[in-house]
């Protein structure tokens, strides 16, 4: 990525467009400046800048693609047609002058402005009128003004996501005006919730972050399911109720993320690439979270022993978690993937087991495919976060290392098999005699069990085999 001061350049001083109003750079981008970290965006605030924006998409050839990122206050994102990484926001003015704009916006630290001219940045030059640098010095967000949360409420679940982004700390009366205002979220829409939420999630140490938020009131709002988890407890293979063990295993899985590359001797990369594809690691965390959503609606207590059990619970917990990912509008994929670490995250265990046949494993995996290793990471978690009194720390490490060792041997044994195009198809089976059916299914999957477990190897011997089971009638 260009340097700040090259993409300005490229996208404002080389363009000759009379705009005849001062410019502003704002927001996180002056923020950044003054932390000197590295920033993505370009946040830019002037005058009728409807008019500016499309003048400049104009000369520039760029995409402008108006965005509801403020209640009320149209954002036109610019983007480059040959990089689309490369984009400028520009929004109206708020105000009659940039100290009345910087007066309306969300936190301290990202009020800050810097007028637009040729050459360097100086840190002199920023415009501070709510003391933004010394927040920054402190490490503190800090609401700019007492009706930041009633203009925008998302701005509270921002609060949590800068705080964990930036490793800053919530200012108190910041906290205690989320807990008042926390209901007003349900105002958002879910488009904005989840964007945020994504943005939160794919940073590390989440776990102490959600935890904040439950304290203030932010996360019951949010997902009402929490108060429920909250109140019912577990068996001995527990130490803490439901949303206790939840938030636990959300932390083991996060200490999985830190360890990776001293967890996976010979696939690091592998596993890396996985979470890192179409949000992958960000939504396991939403999966540990819920994973044990039924729960409360599937506890019952043996009258006899006072046993605790929760029969179905991850049946029934598809079924919930698919009506979260509804109501956060989460894409048909990522709701798919979420909703199958909630039902799965037990029958993993099954597969774990020693004895479990080649065959059950190999179908297993060819139906999940490489979520299977989504589902071993959050039952390790799981696992890890049961800590009660029928649960051994000698326990947790075998199934641990024993989990690790599947997904290795997934992405170095199993993975080559199952990638293999079938042998033969329905159309051969066909040509064989076997009429389209329930039957022509079975023998396919009879056909596929032995092609991956290396019993056939050519399509000769894949015929001979169907010939073999049509000529026996073998159920299969």
């Amino acid at each position: 990525m260009q340097s700040l001061e090259k993409r300005l350049s490229e996208w404002i001083f080389e363009t000759d467009i009379d705009h005849n109003k001062d410019i502003y750079l704002v927001g996180g981008c002056v923020r950044d400046i003054l932390l000197e970290r590295p920033s993505q965006d370009i946040d830019l605030t002037c005058s009728n800048a409807r008019q500016f924006a499309y003048d400049l998409a104009k000369k520039k050839r760029a995409v402008c693609v108006v965005m509801d990122k403020k209640p009320q206050v149209p954002c036109f994102r610019l983007i480059n047609r040959q990089s689309p990484d490369n984009y400028i926001d520009i929004t109206e003015i708020r105000g009659d002058s940039i100290e009345s704009d910087l007066k309306q916006r969300d936190f301290t630290v990202n009020a800050m402005a810097l007028l637009l001219k040729p050459g360097a940045f100086q840190k002199t030059d920023i415009i501070d009128t709510v003391k933004g640098k010394k927040d920054l010095e402190r490490k503190i967000i800090r609401q700019v003004c007492n009706e930041a949360f009633i203009e925008d409420p998302l701005r509270m679940l921002r609060a949590f996501r800068f705080s964990a982004q930036l490793g800053f700390t919530i200012d108190s009366e910041t906290i205690t005006a989320i807990q008042t205002h926390a209901k007003k979220i349900k105002t958002i829409s879910a488009e904005r919730i989840l964007f945020e939420l994504k943005l939160l999630l794919r940073l590390s140490d989440v776990s102490k972050y959600i935890e904040q938020m439950d304290q203030a009131n932010l996360l019951t709002a949010l997902f009402p399911e929490v108060e429920s988890l909250k109140n019912c407890s577990q068996n001995d293979y527990h130490h803490t109720h439901v949303w206790g063990h939840s938030l636990e295993a959300l932390k083991a899985y996060e200490q999985l993320l830190v360890n990776v590359h001293t967890l996976f001797q010979s696939t690091t990369d592998q596993v890396l690439a996985y979470l890192n594809q179409n949000e992958n690691m960000a939504l396991i965390k939403l999966a540990c979270l819920f994973h044990d959503i039924a729960k409360p609606d599937t506890r019952n207590v043996d009258p006899e022993t006072n046993r605790v059990t929760f029969y179905r619970h991850d049946q029934l917990g598809k079924e919930q978690i698919e009506k979260i990912c509804d109501r956060l509008r989460l894409s048909k994929r990522n709701a798919a993937f979420v909703c199958t670490l909630v039902e799965e995250h037990l029958h993993i265990r099954d597969l774990l087991k020693p004895g479990t046949r080649k065959k059950t494993i190999l179908r297993s995996i060819r139906k999940t495919g490489e979520n299977i290793v989504g589902l071993a990471l959050l039952s390790i978690a799981d696992q890890q976060a049961s800590c009660g009194i029928r649960s051994t720390p000698e326990d947790r490490q075998a199934y641990r290392d024993c989990s690790i060792g599947f997904i290795e041997s997934y992405y170095n044994d199993v993975q080559p098999v199952i990638s293999k195009k079938n042998l033969i198809t329905g159309k051969d089976l066909i040509v064989s005699g076997v009429q389209p059916g329930p039957m022509m299914g079975k023998i396919l999957r009879q056909v596929r069990d032995a092609q991956d477990e290396g019993k056939i190897e050519t399509s000769d011997q894949a015929l001979a085999l169907v010939e073999e089971l049509i000529k026996n009638d073998i159920q299969v």
